[in-house]
């Protein structure tokens, strides 16, 4: 695997140096045989690691026992939120403005093209390995990259000068990237460090694949406002939350199969195509492939109303409930499963106020519940089963 090529800027020089681009260079070939003495220590560390819990606390753990092992001052683990495919970091020893510093604006002029390789905009080469481990030094021009903004603004600024980098894709759902730092007064990294750090990259991506697993499931309670919908490779159903199963009302049984509304799971049932999904639904619709139990694969499904996606039942409902505009958007977000305090922060009005909609609307509908208030609306649509 060689480090993630930088097609999308162009080679531009400026009062700092050359462009990222023009910093790369062949990676050199190297072979360096670790000690027996140092073997014989590295296995208490990848007993360590591999206990590391799947977690950010197991995170911390981890880097704590490879700057440990590798002498390295400063350790920060790169990952992707599986949700919002945003940039998450780990740091040990390091100011958390420093992780804040790359993604504002220094990530856009890292040589190494790290943000577009975890996030998954740029594919390991066919057939590569899926750990790689590099010295930044080996890539690099390093005379080059002392005279640029990302040397000076960034690195300098963190105390950091040597940069051994742990690139790891252990699936699509498992990419990261580890980066020990040393400082300039520091000796850079020895070559059989950087072989003992080979011998670690694949323990790096066991633990992230269990990250992944976990962090599914954690995606799944924490979305709040979207639909979540996970499946196996075949597309059955293994979960569904309310917000999913409210947005595909719309869903009508045309073939005898079960229709997706609040009274039915559909756990089990295979979902089809997703254009169909997002048309029949006015929803927007995206799916990406995840690491279930197991390192099974599957697919994580989320949804999210168009604008004006609401408005399709709502001059109905209007006319036969005599409900308000507000009552309208309020009902809205109830059918797609938001509580109260929710409700409230979207609509920028207190949970008070939120209450007094609701009781209006149970007036007007013949409703006591939540419960019955969505069903008696279900039913007046013609969406109950």
């Amino acid at each position: 695997m060689s480090p993630p090529e930088r097609h999308d800027r162009k080679t531009v020089p400026n009062d700092r140096g050359p462009g990222p681009q023009a910093l790369i260079k062949p990676r050199l070939a190297r072979s360096a045989a670790v000690s027996p003495a140092r073997c014989s220590a590295l296995l208490s560390t990848l007993k360590e690691i591999s206990t590391a819990t799947a977690d950010r606390q197991g995170c911390h753990q981890l880097l704590e026992c490879i700057s440990a092992e590798l002498q390295a001052e400063q350790a920060v683990l790169i990952l992707c939120s599986p949700l919002t495919r945003e940039l998450e970091f780990v740091v040990h020893n390091q100011d958390p403005a420093v992780p804040r510093m790359y993604v504002d604006h220094y990530g856009d002029l890292d040589p190494m093209g790290l943000p577009d390789y975890i996030k998954g905009n740029v594919s390991p080469p066919a057939g590569s390995p899926t750990t790689s481990v590099f010295d930044l030094m080996e890539v690099v021009d390093y005379k080059s990259l002392v005279s640029t903004e990302f040397y000076n603004d960034f690195f300098k600024t963190g105390g950091i000068h040597y940069d051994l980098v742990a690139l790891v894709s252990a699936s699509s759902s498992a990419r990261g990237a580890l980066c020990l730092h040393r400082a300039r007064q520091r000796k850079p990294f020895s070559a059989e460090e950087v072989a003992i750090l080979d011998m670690m990259a694949p323990f790096v991506g066991n633990h992230l694949e269990k990250m992944a697993s976990v962090s599914v499931l954690s995606v799944l309670q924490m979305a709040p406002g979207k639909g979540v919908i996970l499946c196996d490779v075949q597309g059955r159903v293994l979960y569904c939350n309310d917000v999913a199963r409210g947005l595909c009302v719309p869903m009508r049984t045309t073939d005898g199969t079960p229709r997706l509304v609040e009274d039915v799971s559909f756990v089990g049932y295979s979902l089809g195509d997703l254009k169909v999904l997002a048309e029949s639904c006015n929803v927007e619709v995206s799916s990406r492939e995840v690491v279930l139990e197991q390192g099974k694969l599957g697919r994580l499904i989320t949804l999210e109303p168009r604008d004006g996606g609401a408005l399709a039942w709502a001059e109905p409902l209007k006319e036969r409930f005599g409900l308000s505009n507000r009552e309208i958007e309020v009902l809205n977000r109830v059918m797609t499963g938001g509580a109260n305090k929710e409700i409230a922060q979207a609509l920028f009005v207190t949970e008070y106020t939120v209450k007094k909609h609701l009781q209006s609307i149970a007036v007007k509908v013949g409703a006591r519940t939540r419960t019955s208030i969505a069903h008696a609306v279900r039913q007046e649509l013609g969406l109950t089963p």
